[in-house]
This record gives structure tokens, C-alpha cells and sequence, in this order.
């Protein structure tokens, strides 16, 4: 009873926090609308996902530093799992203005900017950043 409190405890705190986000996102879009400045909402599109995949790896990482063990880093991993989703998830950042002219793919990313595939790779890369410390 006390493992399944703890699991739903987690559960609510990541929907209280997605629900929050949401509304934090809609009046970033909302202020990018009047003012014509989507800087803000490109950089939480980025970031949030994030986040939130590193808020579903938190509560097995709490489980882990409860062990008392040699800690260690999974470099492979990282370059396997986390820089495909850290391109994957910059995406909207590196097709704004200037940098769109530049960018591999820029054209095909444009039209598919906003879509979940790149919130999907923001919460693995989250997740992975939390994942490769290891016990």
C-alpha cells in the first residue's frame, strides 16, 4: 500500500504539472500572437518535454540513491539514445529565422514542426538524461 501511494502521489504531481505547463503554454502563445516574439514558446516547446521526461525517471532515481552503491555513467547510451532525440527536439529552435536557412532537413522540418513527434523525443531525451546514471 505504501509503494502504490507513492507511485500515485508521482502520478498526480506529473499531471498537476503537465496541466500547469499547458496553461503556461497556451499564455506564451497568446503574448508570441500580440507581440510577434515566439522566442518564449520555441524555448518551452524545447525545454518542457524535457522536464517532464526527467519527472518519470525521478522516482526510480530516488530509488536508486537510496542504494548504497558505486555510481556510474552509461556514455553510450548517451551518444545512442541522446543526441538523435536532442536533434530531434531542437528542431523548432534551429529552424527560427536565421538559423532555418542552414539547418539539414530545414524545409521538411518546417512543416512538420509541431508535431508530437518532437515532444515524444523531448520527453526521451529527459528521461534519458536521467537514465544514464546508473548504480
Amino acid at each position: 500500500m505504501k509503494r502504490f501511494m507513492y507511485y500515485f502521489i508521482w502520478v498526480l504531481i506529473i499531471f498537476i504539472i503537465c496541466y500547469l505547463g499547458s496553461q503556461y503554454y497556451m499564455r506564451l502563445k497568446a503574448i508570441a500572437e500580440s507581440t510577434f516574439d515566439y522566442k518564449g514558446t520555441l524555448i518551452f516547446y524545447f525545454v518542457f518535454p524535457i522536464l517532464m521526461g526527467m519527472l518519470l525517471k525521478l522516482p526510480g532515481l530516488v530509488k536508486d540513491i537510496k542504494q548504497q552503491k558505486k555510481w556510474t555513467f552509461d556514455w553510450v547510451k548517451l551518444l545512442a539514445i541522446g543526441t538523435p532525440t536532442l536533434y530531434i527536439a531542437t528542431i523548432p529552435i534551429w529552424t527560427y529565422k536565421s538559423f532555418g536557412e542552414h539547418f539539414l532537413f530545414a524545409d521538411y522540418f518546417r512543416i512538420t514542426i509541431f508535431t508530437p513527434f518532437i515532444t515524444v523525443a523531448g520527453i526521451v531525451l529527459g528521461y534519458c538524461l536521467l537514465d544514464v546514471l546508473k548504480k
